[in-house]
């Protein structure tokens, strides 16, 4: 596949770029009338230089600095245009920094209009143009003085072009399909056309792409490379795309083509930026400004980490920017900041994060979230990631969306990260699925915490079904199938105890064992009359331990449902009831009552009756004098 280069021009109004290029090419980039009859450039235009560079023409007036932004987001090498006679002039300066913002760090400087200025006066220029580079970190820019009229230099300068050529490297090839439009008309015939530089990948004729950010779709109905039919256009190759079924206004300059569910639209984004080399207006945070993504022109506000209540020139900030409307961006794109009015570029840099979270949490450990980036550690960032997600269940599609890379990409990220147990994998649906391990534990942890809670509140003691949990675990903001996998979790782990559709915490699934187990011993109580079986018995015909089952019958003697005879028997309440009124109707016609009164009604033996009476005694329902019994005082209590 032949590198397909691209040259964008820059300079000041009137230092004659346009002119230039035609002196190249052959070709006039001014096509609009209303250039040719102002003699400025207004629109970008486009020249072809041999098969696989292109040269993009950009506005020179300070009005137009949108257009310029629009045309050199895409560029390989720069062609920095300076009028001999008028030298270093105020877009020179926003150009080049606007050039050092997009990452275009190599180029050549055409020194114009040689035939306008005598030796000395050139000397001294290229003197303070070498001088001007060098100030802003540009090495070994060549400066070749030319006449575009006289075509003097021409030809070295197009020799000097083609060596820059012959060492630009070549663009990544590892993302998605993407195109930032930067013209859209109509032609006859053929209906809407776009045209702008394939930024990854390559796009085919019948491809069906996306546009954002409105998400409308369209297919490709022909391609054009350098005013050539082709069936695909691939990465830096400056492309003319024909779509069916939408209009021109729906693909205007500034909306981007994806191929479907590859990217979606964002309203903020963190940026580490670098400001420019004069601060002519002052930007403080929350201001709003004019954002330049690709080739979109947004309104956002901006804020920074660092202290200063104002950005300073020629100073890095760690910025968080808020769109008013959605744009298009992915990690490692170039954003351009310039003020709303008057019109001045402020600052530039690079996208660290896109739809980050609250700026309360970056704030607190923001190093990592800018530094990753820079670093271009996509590992890393996508552990960051997971960790500031919250709690969601992503697959592989939701991953390279949100990064704008491949998914083979992705999941060779994830296997590495899941074999260092960082990310946990399940599945739902025949579809794969992944957390953070340390995330999924926190949710654990919380989901915890919330049955407690309303436990004590609302006294849950019977457990909760699914609904309700997951009613509870919305207000943490957490997906459903993260959720259902939280629940399996704990319950495979023993945090949660499943009977049936309910579940139980451990506290609660005692007490909900507890409270089945005491159901099952009243009605033995009852039955048993006064002549109850010992807890050994029971325990062993309940199978459970007798430690347990005197916790249970402990909790039935504090109810008032069972009465406990020495710590040794115990009766049913109904039984006692029985007895108590027994012994008011015995009292009511005689003063003492003997132990057979008592062994003929409740008919049992010496072993039951005697911690019978001493309970009756040591409750005060009766009173021992010698053998018998009188009436105690609270027996009619």
């Amino acid at each position: 596949m032949t590198k397909h280069t691209i040259i964008g021009t820059a300079g000041h109004i009137d230092h004659g770029k346009t002119a230039l290029i035609k002196a190249l090419t052959g070709i006039d980039t001014d096509v609009l009338k209303q250039e040719k009859e102002r003699g400025i450039t207004i629109e970008l235009g486009f020249a072809y230089w041999k098969e696989n560079i292109t040269i993009i023409d950009v506005p020179g007036h300070e009005r137009f600095v949108k257009t310029m932004v629009a045309g050199v987001s895409t560029i390989d090498l720069f062609l920095l245009v300076i009028a001999a006679d008028d030298g270093i002039m105020p877009q020179t300066v926003e150009h080049l920094d606007i050039l050092g913002f997009f990452g275009v760090k190599d180029g050549i400087v055409a020194l114009n209009k040689i035939d306008l200025a005598d030796e000395e006066w050139l000397t001294l220029v290229q003197s303070d143009i070498e001088e001007f580079l060098k100030a802003r970190g540009y090495e070994n820019i060549p400066v070749i003085p030319v006449s575009a009229v006289s075509g003097k230099g021409i030809e070295e300068l197009k020799q000097v072009l083609a060596q820059k050529i012959e060492h630009c490297a070549r663009r990544e090839n590892n993302r998605p399909f993407r195109l930032n439009v930067d013209r859209s008309f109509s032609v006859h015939g053929a209906g809407t056309v776009v045209t702008g530089t394939v930024l990854s990948d390559q796009i085919k004729v019948d491809d069906l792409v996306t546009i954002l950010p409105s998400g409308k779709q369209s297919r490709v109905r022909g391609l054009q490379v350098h005013q050539k039919n082709v069936t695909s256009a691939y990465v830096g190759q400056r492309v003319a795309v024909n779509l069916s079924g939408i209009s021109k206004e729906e693909v205007e300059r500034g909306v981007t083509l994806i191929r479907p569910n590859t990217l979606e639209p964002v309203t903020e984004f963190l940026a580490v930026i670098h400001t420019a080399s004069a601060a002519p207006v002052k930007i403080k945070k929350h201001q709003e400004v004019r954002v330049h993504l690709g080739t979109s022109e947004l309104f956002g506000r901006i804020t920074w980490v660092e202290e200063e209540a104002f950005l300073r020139a020629r100073s890095t900030y760690h910025a968080r920017i808020r769109l008013e409307k959605p744009g298009v961006c992915v990690p490692e794109d170039a954003v351009l900041i310039r003020s709303i009015s008057p019109f001045y570029t402020i600052a530039g840099g690079r996208v660290a994060h896109v739809s980050p979270p609250p700026f309360g949490k970056v704030k607190q450990n923001w190093q990592k979230y800018f530094q990753i980036p820079e670093q271009r550690n996509l590992k890393e960032a996508v552990k960051l990631f997971f960790e500031f997600a919250g709690f969601k269940a992503l697959n592989l599609s939701d991953l390279a969306r949100r990064f704008f890379e491949k998914t083979e990409t992705m999941e060779k990220i994830v296997q590495k990260l899941e074999k260092e147990k960082f990310l946990l994998k399940f599945t739902h649906h025949g579809k794969t699925y992944y957390s953070a391990l340390a995330v999924m534990e926190k949710a654990e942890a919380e989901l915890l915490e919330l049955i407690r809670r309303r436990s004590a509140k609302s006294h849950f003691d019977k457990g909760f079904n699914r609904t309700e949990l997951w009613n509870l675990f919305k207000g943490l903001k957490g997906d459903e199938l993260f959720f259902d996998r939280v629940l399996q979790r704990t319950v495979n782990k023993g945090i949660l105890i499943k009977f049936g559709e309910s579940f139980f915490t451990q506290e609660q699934a005692k007490l909900n064992q507890r409270r089945s187990l005491a159901e099952e011993l009243l009605p033995v109580f009852k039955e048993a009359g006064f002549q109850p079986p010992s807890l050994q018995i029971l325990a062993e015909r309940h199978g459970v331990k007798i430690d347990a089952l005197k916790l249970v019958v402990s909790d039935l003697v504090k109810a008032g449902k069972l009465h406990s005879l020495q710590n040794q028997l115990y009766i049913h309440d109904d039984h006692l009831q029985r007895l108590l009124q027994f012994l008011r109707d015995y009292f009511k016609t005689h003063e003492r009552i003997d132990i057979a009164a008592v062994k003929s009604f409740t008919g049992v033996s010496r072993k039951f009756l005697i911690p019978l009476l001493e309970y009756l005694d040591q409750q005060q329902f009766t009173a021992r004098e010698g053998d018998a019994r009188k009436k105690g005082q609270r027996l009619w209590q």
